[in-house]
């Protein structure tokens, strides 16, 4: 199953450790595929962004949005919405990400 996270969810104010704990427990526990959702023009933008701060072990690819069919992660409109990535939402999303698998 595919996991598809908007890439502003990266951002500050979302923690990256908290993205990356999300990429990490989708990946290795619930095997989905994760692909960050962005602009063609900005994937290499959210790349480095990714790569630099240790966030981009677990992520498979980058898609634009509706190019891929999945699980979705988004401020709105999405299977899962959340405002920000921090540590205080890790077990509601979990427990969201379990409930699809």
């Amino acid at each position: 199953m595919k996991l598809i996270i908007d890439a502003t969810l990266s951002e500050p104010p979302s923690e990256v450790s908290a993205f990356r704990d999300i990429t990490l427990y989708s990946s290795i526990f619930l095997n989905y595929d994760v692909l960050i959702e962005c602009e063609k023009q900005a994937q290499d933008l959210y790349w480095y962004w990714l790569k630099n701060r240790g966030a981009f072990d677990f992520i498979e690819d980058f898609v634009e949005k509706n190019q891929e069919y999945g699980i979705t992660m988004r401020t709105k409109h999405a299977n899962i919405v959340v405002k920000s990535l921090r540590n205080e939402e890790l077990s509601r999303v979990i427990k969201e990400l379990i409930s699809f698998s």
